[in-house]
This record gives C-alpha cells, sequence and structure tokens, in this order.
C-alpha cells in the first residue's frame, strides 16, 4: 500500500512540477515578446487613428486637400497618397507614425523624394510643415480627420 501511495505521490509532484515549469516558460515568453514589440499606440493617438484606413482633410498653405493613408501592408509604416481640391494629380506619400508625431516623403512619380512632412498631433488636430526636399520651400499643414 505505502508503495502505492508513494508512486501516486510522485505522480502527483511530477505534474505539478511540469505545470509550474510551462507557467515559467509561459511567463518567460511574453516578457521576452513585450520586451521587443513596437509599443502599443495610445488610445485616441495619432497613432492610433492611423492604425486603420483613414482620411484627412484640410490645408497644406493655402490650398485644400484631401490625404488618404492606411497602414504599409508587409511592414511598419504608412502608405498613401493626397491631392488638391480642383487638381487631378494623386501624390504619392510614404512614411511613418510615432504615437502622436508624423513624417512622410511624398512622391510624384513614386521614385523620387518632392517633399517632406513632419507633424504631430493634438487635440484632434494634425499639423505641422510640408517642405520641398532641399528645404528652399516650406508651407504650413493643418488637417483634421474626415472633415468636410
Amino acid at each position: 500500500m505505502t508503495a502505492g501511495v508513494a508512486r501516486l505521490l510522485l505522480a502527483f509532484v511530477l505534474s505539478v512540477f511540469t505545470m509550474f515549469t510551462h507557467a515559467q516558460q509561459a511567463v518567460a515568453g511574453a516578457a521576452a515578446t513585450a520586451a521587443t514589440a513596437p509599443p502599443a499606440a495610445l488610445p485616441g493617438s495619432l497613432q492610433d487613428v492611423l492604425s486603420k484606413p483613414t482620411v484627412l482633410r484640410g490645408t497644406l498653405g493655402d490650398a485644400r486637400i484631401q490625404l488618404s493613408l492606411k497602414p504599409k501592408a508587409d511592414e511598419d509604416g504608412l502608405e498613401g497618397n493626397y491631392f488638391v481640391f480642383g487638381q487631378s494629380a494623386q501624390i504619392l506619400l510614404a512614411g511613418e507614425v510615432d504615437q502622436n508625431d508624423l513624417m512622410m516623403e511624398e512622391s510624384h512619380n513614386g521614385k523620387d523624394v518632392s517633399g517632406q512632412w513632419e507633424g504631430s498631433f493634438k487635440n484632434g488636430l494634425l499639423s505641422g510643415t510640408w517642405s520641398t526636399l532641399d528645404g528652399s520651400v516650406t508651407k504650413p499643414f493643418s488637417l483634421k480627420v474626415g472633415a468636410p
């Protein structure tokens, strides 16, 4: 009888040890993933807003514009385009967002960078400066999500 109890006790201890080991591995794996994962977007941040396809409208200098942005499919960052109301040209955009800060480059032909966007998001408004690649021309921009 004692040999049977000893075997049962040994089986119980081994199963508890196995469960404990698996739990430790799961916690360690989660901690490693959290340490290497990019920071989560803050709710209401620009990064949160742009985590799905988004339309922004507003001004670039004196011109009324509309931007369409979406997360890149296979890598970090954003892609999209914009146009000036009353003009047919679509200008390509690619860039990155970090919480409430935006940096993008634009291209008229999909190869050569023709301008840069740097802005920040505050109180529902994305504003900043657009400039030519050499910085010789700058214009302020101000955009709202889905604004008319």
